[in-house]
This record gives structure tokens, sequence and C-alpha cells, in this order.
């Protein structure tokens, strides 16, 4: 399980929202100053990623959560996403080259469709009811750490 803290944002009576922030794992080294990609990376502004998540906990908002995501629904996630426009892409450029026997611009124009044609094909099956792999859940909440001076 992937796992990652979040903040409640708001509680609903079948859930909570939950926001994350993405970090960059760049910026961590002694070249960071110089790097291009570091250099990127400080300039661009992070991104929160806002999920609900159906929970029974009682929860408050500002609260910390541990929440985590099954490694393979990530998994079948990127395969869907990369590998099914990937295979459709080459499926329609061999079908229009070899098995219609279309010329160069043929065989683009049956690239073209097979991708497009996959990456359809993969946000319908994604947006399907039931059919969430990478749902999120909420292990447990995160306890306050109390300073004692």
């Amino acid at each position: 399980m992937i796992e990652e803290i979040a903040t409640v944002l708001a509680v609903h009576e079948d859930g909570v929202e939950v926001v994350c922030f993405s970090k960059s794992a760049c910026g961590q080294c002694k070249q960071n100053s110089t790097c291009g990609t570091g250099l990127v990376s400080k300039a661009l502004p992070g991104r929160d990623h806002r999920f609900v998540i159906a929970t029974k906990l009682p929860l408050a908002v500002n609260q910390q959560v541990r929440i985590g995501i099954p490694e393979q629904s990530i998994i079948t996630s990127a395969l869907l996403v990369y590998l099914l426009p990937l295979l459709l892409l080459l499926g329609g450029a061999l079908l229009a080259s070899s098995g219609l026997g279309l010329g160069d611009g043929g065989t683009l124009a049956g690239a073209a469709i097979g991708g497009v044609a996959g990456f359809v094909l993969a946000s319908r099956w994604a947006k399907s009811p039931g059919k969430m792999l990478a749902e999120p859940v909420i292990i447990a909440p995160v306890l306050p750490v109390a300073n004692i001076d």
C-alpha cells in the first residue's frame, strides 16, 4: 500500500474530503542550485490533490489522516492509461499498412485513429461506475505530537 498524509478539508455525512500536496523528489541533492530539473521544480508551484473518501471515522476539519492506495490499483491504472492506447496505436498502424495496403499517410492516419480510440476507451472504462481502480482509503488518523519542554 502506498501511503500519504492528508488533511481533512470538509466532513460530509458519508465521508470526508481530504487534500494532500505533491512533493518533488528533486532538490534534495547538493546540485539543486545548478541542476535544470531542480530549478524547474522550484519555479513551478506544487499541486494539491483532493479526494472524497467514504468513512465512518469521527474526523474533524484540519485533522491529518493517513491515506493509502493499493499498489495493484496503481499498476492496473498505469497499464490502462499507457498500454491500451499504445497497443491500439500500433494495431491501427499495422492494420492500415499491412491489412488495408495503405501507404505512409494511411499508416499515420491508422496510428492516430488507433491511439485516439485507445485513450477514449481507457477514459470510458476508468469513468464507468464501479471501475475506479485507484480509490484511496483512510488507514488511520494521525495522532498529534505533543511537545514537552
